[in-house]
């Protein structure tokens, strides 16, 4: 069978790692251009041995980028979460880690021309139908990425780059509240649950640590099956909730990416999975997130994003749970803390959010010919 090739470029952006393609060289959307992306990434294998994939959720990502013919836009982005072991690419909701890599990847490419020490990107997420700016650090007309910034879960430096989401409530339901409440009561393995779903960046469904038999403080690889699907039972029934699926038993399979699912404590002392003792001084709210029927390494940055905007939900289990009511809000998370600007307003009961924002370091890894047949 004969090789094919399509140029593409490796990035990291805040936690997470993705292949990045310009769409034009793509297929329309469909099956052939699906077939593509997952012979691309070696998917149908646990190791993605055959491929670009990383064998991870966060490693397992791809961005397709376009110059924006919309007003006020310069570019344009889709973001899919390829499969490990699977054989789909799921394009529900955004990866905000990865979004930090956009500009950078649309500079560099010659999208977009750009000069001076610094430039305001205006990104549009086609999944959420969001608008985001990025401001870019410069050096000659392309990205500076050298810089003495760091993010909790990369291992080196970088240079600062900040990203704001705009109005991020609703992104995929469009509703701040999918289900009406802010909290429902759900039901798994006969346990019954307290549970807020708040849809901000991405939906999370959101219960207590200690429901799920956890303290909040676990990392990754102290997690056992009994968890991990308590946890996916409570997100199949939050899918099912929000109308993704029409029985939870769907979700798995129909949607395994969205939403998120969290455990949520108060703060308290720990040890990162980087062996740091993060005081509770530190941080507002504890939490693990889950995703892909996995605990998040780090933390996903739209989760992050839907974590702070449920913080500012009144009677929510998050605001609950936080300690602190200001603009900032940092949570706590297995390699470290992660903080974010939320501008928000009350109206009557429930917060109305003008935009959310972080700080993110993003590189360029290599950009060449990805080999598929």
């Amino acid at each position: 069978m004969a090789l094919h090739t399509i140029p593409c470029t490796l990035m990291r952006g805040g936690t997470s790692k993705g292949v990045f393609f310009r769409k034009e060289l793509l297929p329309p959307p469909g099956e052939k251009r699906d077939e593509i992306l997952l012979k691309v990434f070696g998917s149908g294998d646990p190791m993605q041995l055959d491929g670009l994939g990383g064998a991870q959720v966060q490693s397992s990502k791809t961005m397709i980028v376009s110059r924006s013919k919309r007003s006020g836009v310069d570019l344009d982005y889709l973001f899919g979460q390829v499969s490990v072991d699977g054989w789909f690419v799921d394009y529900a909701g955004n990866c905000g880690n990865l979004t930090s890599a956009i500009a950078p990847f649309g500079i560099d490419e010659g999208l977009i021309r750009v000069r001076g020490s610094k430039v305001v990107m205006r990104l549009y997420n086609i999944n959420t139908k969001k608008r985001v700016d990025a401001v870019i650090p410069l050096e000659r007309g392309k990205t500076k990425y050298d810089g003495d910034y760091m993010i909790d879960g990369v291992p080196r430096p970088g240079a600062r780059i900040d990203v704001t989401w705009y109005d991020p409530a609703g992104a995929m339901s469009g509703k701040l509240l999918p289900t009406g409440n802010v909290v429902d009561r759900v039901t798994v393995g006969g346990r019954t649950v307290n549970c807020s779903i708040i849809d901000a960046g991405n939906p999370v469904a959101f219960i207590d640590a200690k429901d799920a038999g956890l303290t909040g403080t676990e990392l990754p690889s102290q997690v056992d099956r009994v968890v991990l699907d308590f946890m996916e039972g409570v997100r199949s029934k939050a899918a099912w909730m929000m109308g993704l699926v029409d029985d939870p038993s769907e979700a798995t399979k129909k949607t395994p990416h969205m939403p998120f699912v969290a455990a949520v404590a108060p703060p308290r002392d720990y040890l990162s999975s980087e062996g740091r003792k993060v005081k509770k001084e530190e941080y507002s709210v504890l939490a693990r997130l889950f995703s892909m029927q996995k605990m998040h390494h780090a933390y996903a940055a739209t989760g992050a994003i839907s974590t702070a905007v449920a913080s500012k939900v009144p009677r929510s289990v998050v605001n609950r749970l936080s300690r602190g009511g200001g603009e900032t809000i940092i949570i706590g998370h297995p390699k470290g803390i992660i903080d974010l600007k939320v501008t928000s307003r009350m109206i009557g009961d429930s917060p109305s959010v003008e935009s959310v924002t972080l700080g993110r370091t993003a590189r360029r890894l290599m950009r060449g010919l990805a080999y598929y047949q």
